[in-house]
């Protein structure tokens, strides 16, 4: 807390996060990062896509100083992606492990057939990769936190990022839970 006693840190938790719905994530990441912001990218047929944010700052959230994001190898899809975009702005320090790698988006696309003619039919298909931070798939790659917590000392790390004990035993006892 800060010397007023209103909360300045923010832990996301998106472990074991299995994402969803990427277009939602234009409105989310725009009160972290600002509107307009280039968010993450899509990579479909040898090219990149931008999506930029569609929300401007959000007030409450400014007074957050301290933010921490955790992942682990379960955080997946766009959860991967919105841990890709934080840690590329330096919004928060990412802790935990190497997420899951499921860095696809997929299409459904309706076929024309000559089987039969009283049925539609479908195909499910990757349409575009997504790419996280360095500009790299995240299918099959992950996101890597800035800490990691199969490291020693990962702990001394995050002390270093923020100098706030008690924000470290948080951490420590969410992850621990």
């Amino acid at each position: 807390m800060d010397k007023g006693g209103e909360l300045d840190t923010l832990i996301l938790d998106l472990r074991d996060n299995v994402g969803g719905a990427i277009d939602g994530l234009p409105y989310f990441l725009g009160p972290f990062i600002g509107a307009e912001q280039y968010a993450y990218q899509f990579y479909h047929q040898g090219e990149k896509t931008d999506f930029k944010t569609r929300t401007g700052w959000l007030p409450s959230l400014v007074r957050y100083k301290k933010v921490v994001v955790l992942v682990n190898e379960g955080t997946q899809s766009s959860a991967e992606v919105m841990a890709a975009t934080l840690k590329r702005y330096n919004v928060g320090v990412v802790v935990g492990a190497s997420t899951k790698g499921w860095g696809t988006v997929e299409k459904v696309f309706a076929l024309k057939t000559q089987i039969d003619p009283n049925e539609k039919y479908s195909m499910f298909l990757v349409h575009s990769l997504t790419l996280r931070d360095d500009g790299e798939p995240i299918q099959d790659k992950g996101v890597d936190p800035t800490i990691n917590i199969n490291n020693p000392g990962w702990e001394e790390q995050l002390m270093a990022y923020f100098n706030y004990p008690e924000l470290v035993e948080a951490v420590k006892e969410i992850l621990s839970g």
